[in-house]
């Protein structure tokens, strides 16, 4: 019984630890690995581990009502182009176009997000490749995204899984909707995501 408790406890400790983070918005569990960096912009949070990083921005969704459930193939469709749009033209000087794939539409216990991968062929100038996996929620009061950057392919990571299934929004589903003012939502994630990696790429190009 003894060498099995101390078995239990010795596993225990390999698993990785976490810390959690909650502010009025959300709640969330993040590896102690990874830094939560001071941010200039509010409502901007970002955790760093070497070339990983974790970030959650949220807006405000009282007035716009802006509702992922609502998405057509087409609205899907067109904020595919505007994420790509957006986001190669502010690389345009690194000569790196990135392309978005896989982007739907999903939902879990009725809670609807748009979920998309992005893809930076920036080896050449940061030494390694970018993988990202986003989320975008949409609630009664807020417009949450959280992206999850790595050096490496994302796909069955399960330091992601943790961390995206450990993300709670403290807020109900949206009442009344409103798609009309999805493009300059969808330009803002865009935005958000281009300045994320030029950062990234300038501090590897300096080093």
């Amino acid at each position: 019984m003894k060498k099995f408790f101390i078995i239990t406890i010795m596993l225990l400790m390999l698993i990785t630890k976490v810390k959690a983070y909650e502010n009025e918005v959300f709640k969330i569990n993040i590896p102690e690995s990874y830094v939560l960096e001071d941010s200039e912009e509010e409502n901007n949070y970002r955790w760093i581990k070497d070339n990983n990083y974790i970030s959650i921005t949220t807006s405000d969704n009282s007035k716009l009502k802006y509702d992922v459930k609502e998405f057509t193939d087409e609205d899907i469709n067109k904020q595919k182009e505007y994420l790509e749009t957006g986001i190669n033209k502010g690389l345009e000087k690194y000569n790196i176009n990135i392309t978005v794939n896989d982007i739907k539409k999903l939902n879990d216990d009725d809670i609807y997000y748009l979920e998309y991968d992005i893809y930076y062929p920036s080896k050449e100038i940061t030494g390694y490749d970018m993988y990202q996996k986003g989320r975008m929620y949409t609630t009664n009061k807020y417009i949450t995204t959280i992206i999850y950057s790595s050096d490496k392919e994302i796909a069955g990571n399960d330091e992601y899984l943790n961390i995206i299934n450990s993300l709670d929004i403290l807020d109900s589903n949206v009442i009344h909707s409103n798609l009309t003012l999805y493009i300059i939502i969808t330009i803002a994630s865009g935005i958000l995501l281009f300045v994320i990696a030029v950062i990234i790429i300038k501090k590897r190009k300096h080093k």
